[in-house]
């Protein structure tokens, strides 16, 4: 049976409307239902190695897919002797062993030999999820999460790259380097006020940051508060200084009103080298409850329009 999307999407094609087609739920190679976690990540089941479930994030700003220690004891994986890798945190950065694992399943889709960090269980954040989820992983697809349905779609790279979608709005992303310049995280330009802030894309984070740098130049008075809960991350919890209501948001053709921001000195600001610009981080909480794609080849995000 033909689904009314394909459909329609070769009735477009056909009459010379190649630009506009209708995403074909059909072309996902997988469809999972998510969950969110207790500090609002946004959770898949996951097999390592044909084991589990266990529950893993989605992480857009880590470059390297992550496993804690208890599901790393429980499929059985070791270490690799000596070999460390650099891992950049909310509030710090530390060096930690990696692994290779045979294969990491989320719904019918495996990646096979894959080489990732291993983190200890003494953080807030690995006793409610098992792992991560990085580019590493995300990448080879492109990433629908859709609220509404409660479920995340991994489409081919190439099924989604450079097309676009009646419904959906695009938003450029560019890659933003950090580090020595040999790691990218994916980056866009949010404006508020008219003052452009670049704007890391997390969806690890549950909130929405920005450094001190953009609160200046936004007017916002600082004023030095106690640690939040919703920030508690891979190595504790960060502390606040202030907050920000933004009643108007602009990116690219996309609109967002009331929106909150916490502000704070944090570490992965200076980590990423962009603690001298203003610049932000874009939590799951700035898309509120809009459906939204990643399409990592094409560099960019396709909105769901209201």
């Amino acid at each position: 049976m033909v689904r009314t999307s394909v459909l329609l999407a070769a009735l477009l094609l056909g009459a010379g409307c190649a630009s506009e087609l209708v995403l074909d739920q059909d072309g996902a190679v997988a469809v999972v239902p998510h969950q969110f976690s207790e500090t609002g990540h946004i959770v898949v089941e996951t097999m390592l190695e044909g084991r589990g479930p266990y529950r893993f994030a989605l992480d857009t700003a880590a470059s390297i897919s992550v496993v804690y220690e208890g599901a790393r004891a429980d499929a059985g994986i070791e270490p690799i002797p000596g070999e460390r890798v650099r891992i950049l945190g909310l509030t710090a950065s530390g060096a930690f062993p990696v692994a290779d694992v045979r294969g990491i399943a989320v719904g019918s889709e495996t990646w096979d030999d894959a080489r990732v960090a291993l983190l200890p269980e003494d953080t807030i954040e690995a006793t409610r999820l098992d792992g991560l989820l990085g580019v590493d992983f995300l990448s080879r697809y492109a990433v629908l999460y859709s609220r509404r349905d409660g479920v995340v779609h991994l489409y081919p790279r190439e099924l989604v790259q450079e097309r676009s979608y009646l419904g959906w709005t695009t938003i450029p992303l560019f890659d933003l380097r950090i580090s020595d310049g040999t790691l990218t995280m994916p980056a866009f330009d949010l404006f508020i006020d008219t003052i452009r802030i670049t704007t890391l894309l997390d969806l690890g984070s549950n909130a929405n940051l920005m450094n001190r740098r953009a609160a200046r130049l936004l007017d916002v008075p600082l004023a030095r508060s106690r640690g939040r809960a919703e920030l508690e991350g891979a190595f504790g919890q960060p502390v606040v200084l202030a907050e920000l209501i933004a009643w108007q948001l602009q990116v690219a053709g996309v609109h967002w009103q009331k929106r909150k921001f916490l502000i704070g000195d944090f570490p992965i600001f200076e980590a990423l080298e962009i603690e001298r610009q203003p610049a932000a981080i874009a939590g799951i909480s700035l898309f509120g409850d809009r459906d939204f794609i990643v399409d990592f080849a094409g560099k960019r995000l396709l909105v769901r329009s209201r």
